[in-house]
């Protein structure tokens, strides 16, 4: 009897955590994320930046996700935008032409890699951004995704913030760390509905709902570093300094002695060339911010706005079958890198928190088992919750000022509330069936390659 009401009270905390938690993003998703912000200031005050694009192959509205790296409401003499492609032969290259001659007052160009150079580890992204860190003319650097795209304000906002030391808008930080690195929350948006496989439209639904909300809440915590690489802003000599440090400071992730060998040798190199160190890691981007947070000692910060990744769904690669593979991959990718949370995260979806929380309850307030009505109670406010913050998603994309003409009267405007409803059920039912999959595999599918992490964290080609 008594261990059964302890093991409640453990439950009941354990939920009380996850809702906290939730609540917490949900609520700054509301206040600051429902219109994009505006940059305040005199622009013309602003530091200089260079803009670096890793291009591989063609994706979905390619042009207008390029083309926004030059609409941006920045000084142009203050810019200077990198594409850089891996081989000559990309197929994205007439239209990385076509922009650079558009707009010719702008300092862009586009570097290829020569054949058998720029190969420092098995992360292409990477290989293929090195050259661009070596020919960037400025310090602060925006790393974007070719796939993403974002109002003409970012970049903007992103610097002011890196300035100011704000996240979220608002200056300082419990923890009293500086900002070191600026992101932005991924969103993705099924451009052509459910005409064909539903996996760009589960892709939609778990980035506007389940990642949005924590990803924004554990942000705010800065408990940890928590950043997806699709939209960063950092400094190359607050990097090159923090890859400098490994081999003279002790840090859970980098203490291997092979890692701390690698980081001596390439910080030999000289400046510019420290990114390479994370060309062995699958998960550069969440290692580059590990290693802001620990040797430069800052934090990670948002602003109000977002990147959206366009998809299409009659694609193959957005078939259910490969949006449930790309989440095994991550989870594994994840588990070597923070175990701990990838082990408690089903009990962040709705489902099995609910549980969790129903039997809690249930034993400590009315002695039963399971009350149903509580746990119907917990999955109606959840779901009302994440209808809510879909909905405010939608409000910030359509606010963006000179959107492309695939953001105008965007999917989820015209969409049944019943087929939202049909997507909603089918992601929450499939994250622990997925998680269980990637929890009992070890082989990483990347890329068309099978990959395993080893004990430093790094990637090996299986």
């Amino acid at each position: 009897m008594f261990a059964s009401v302890a093991l409640a009270y453990v439950f009941l905390i354990w939920y009380a955590v996850i809702i906290t938690v939730a609540l917490l993003g949900y609520l700054c998703i509301r206040k600051t994320f429902r219109t994009p912000p505006l940059p305040t200031g005199d622009l013309k005050d602003l530091e200089p930046v260079t803009i670096i694009r890793p291009i591989k192959g063609i994706d979905p509205e390619l042009n207008s996700c390029l083309e926004l790296s030059f609409l941006q409401n920045y000084p142009r003499d203050k810019l200077q935008i990198l594409f850089c492609v891996y081989e000559a032969s990309d197929p994205a290259i007439p239209i990385l032409q076509s922009l650079v001659q558009k707009y010719p007052e702008i300092d862009a160009h586009i570097l290829v890699s020569e054949p058998g150079t720029d190969y420092y580890g098995p992360n292409p992204k990477v290989n293929n951004l090195a050259k661009g860190f070596l020919r960037a003319s400025h310090d602060l650097l925006w790393i974007m995704d070719l796939n993403v795209w974002a109002s003409p304000n970012v970049l903007a906002n992103l610097v002011l913030a890196m300035a100011n030391n704000t996240n979220c808008g608002k200056v300082g930080s419990s923890t009293g760390r500086p900002v070191k690195l600026v992101h932005h929350v991924p969103l993705a948006l099924a451009l052509d509905g459910a005409r064909s496989g539903r996996g760009s439209l589960l892709d939609e639904m778990f980035l506007f709902t389940s990642h949005s909300k924590f990803y924004v809440s554990l942000n705010n915590l800065a408990i940890a570093p928590c950043v997806n690489g699709k939209s960063n802003l950092y400094r190359r000599s607050e990097l090159d300094y923090a890859v400098s440090r490994i081999p003279y400071e002790e840090c859970a992730f980098f203490h291997e002695d092979s890692v701390r060998l690698d980081a001596m040798r390439i910080s030999g190199k000289g400046p510019g060339h420290l990114i390479e160190f994370f060309a062995k890691y699958i998960g550069e981007d969440n290692m580059i911010a590990i290693a802001l947070w620990e040797y430069c000692h800052g934090r990670t910060a948002l602003t109000g706005d977002l990147v959206v990744q366009p998809l299409m769904s009659r694609d193959q690669s957005n078939s259910i079958g490969e949006y449930i593979n790309r989440r095994v991959r991550w989870l594994r990718v994840r588990k070597y890198m923070v175990k701990a949370a990838t082990l408690v995260e089903p009990s962040t979806e709705s489902i099995i928190c609910g549980i969790i929380g129903t039997l809690a309850v249930s034993k400590l307030l009315w002695g039963q088992t399971f009350n149903i009505i509580f746990f119907l109670f917990h999955m109606v406010c959840w779901f009302m919750c994440d209808t809510l913050q879909y909905g405010i998603w939608v409000d910030n994309i359509h606010g963006s000022r000179h959107e492309p003409h695939w953001l105008h009267n965007i999917a989820p405007l015209t969409r049944e509330w019943v087929e939202w409803l049909q997507i909603w059920l089918m992601r929450e039912l499939l994250a622990l069936p997925i998680w269980i999959i990637a929890m009992i595999g070890h082989e990483i599918n990347w890329r068309g390659k099978p990959f395993m992490i080893k004990k430093d964290l790094s990637a090996e080609a299986l």
